[in-house]
């Protein structure tokens, strides 16, 4: 069979991985999508982020089976990266309508399977409710810290008496017994609930704004993010200033460049084992130009190097 050769063509697996389901994983790191919005609090769509990102990642088809070399040349270190990396696609989580709990934890499970065929978890959202059961599928490995970047703290207790939804992600990881550290970087926005900065704060979360981050640059930022053994990395693309990705239900102006996350990336990864990564909120249906589900598929290009090929 002839292999794809163009983003257009073929079966869009992430960076053209092969696929391969949950159980019969044998990779380094392997890519699980969670189309799922039903935590959205705003403008829904982040369902039909995981297959936006993957077709985009078509662009950097670095893992097929095709003649082409593997990896990419890095312009600034000046040599060939993820050559040897093994990385395979899951395909998605089965998500039922209105079944919260079921879809909850048939992502916990999901990601606990990977995790103990010896891989790395990158999952595609989906709202930013789904890392909470994410990171509920790695609580048999030990002690973990969570470095959460994103443009919002997600540490109410509840919305409306509902306490699942997007914006109490993080709070509902603080409440699992093995999560230690947490920080948040790049918080801002009009939005922000003093009452949950303070209830963050008290736990003892670290909390750095995006404007501390532009005053002081991102090594002061990352000197705030304690080492670890496993850390577990959860990036909101509305972090990115909405002139720089738009497609998010919930964008705030005054965020971060591209540059500055993936420098926060390469360096949280130097900080501990990363056992697993998720990218939320691509919402497709907001960005005609498809730029913001590319940057996405990018950065997690780039995380995949500095934590498998520094």
């Amino acid at each position: 069979m002839q292999h794809a050769t163009h983003a257009f063509t073929g079966i869009p697996s992430f960076a053209r991985a092969p696929f391969t389901l949950p159980h019969t994983v044998e990779a380094d790191a392997a890519v699980l999508g969670v189309p799922y919005d039903e935590g959205s609090g705003f403008r829904p769509g982040t369902r039909f982020g995981p297959r936006a990102i993957r077709e985009s990642s078509l662009r950097y088809a670095f893992f097929g089976l095709g003649p082409g070399k593997r990896g990419y040349w890095d312009l600034d270190l000046g040599r060939r990266r993820l050559t040897q990396l093994r990385l395979v696609d899951c395909g998605d989580v089965d998500i039922v309508a209105l079944d919260l709990e079921g879809n909850f934890q048939r992502i916990t499970d999901a990601v606990a399977t990977v995790t103990s065929q010896g891989a790395t978890p990158i999952v595609l959202g989906g709202d930013h409710s789904i890392t909470f059961p994410a990171v509920r599928g790695l609580q048999h490995g030990g002690p973990l810290s969570l470095v959460h970047i994103d443009a919002h703290l997600d540490y109410r207790d509840d919305v409306g008496g509902i306490r699942l939804g997007h914006g109490c992600a993080i709070r509902r990881i603080a409440e699992l017994p093995f999560v230690q550290e947490i920080v948040s970087l790049g918080i801002r926005g009009l939005r922000a609930d003093e009452d949950d900065l303070e209830a963050a704060r008290a736990r003892g979360n670290r909390v750095i704004p995006a404007a501390a981050i532009r005053r002081a640059g991102v090594a002061a930022a990352l000197a705030e993010v304690p080492g670890s053994e496993r850390i577990y990395v959860t990036l909101d693309i509305d972090a990115l200033d909405p002139g720089v990705a738009p497609g998010t239900g919930t964008p705030d102006p005054g965020g971060l460049s591209y540059l500055e996350i993936r420098d926060l990336l390469q360096g949280i990864a130097r900080k501990g084992r990363v056992v697993g990564f998720d990218l939320v909120e691509v919402n497709p249906w907001l960005d005609p130009t498809g730029i913001t589900p590319l940057t996405a598929a990018q950065l997690i290009v780039e995380l995949l190097a500095s934590v498998f090929d520094p």
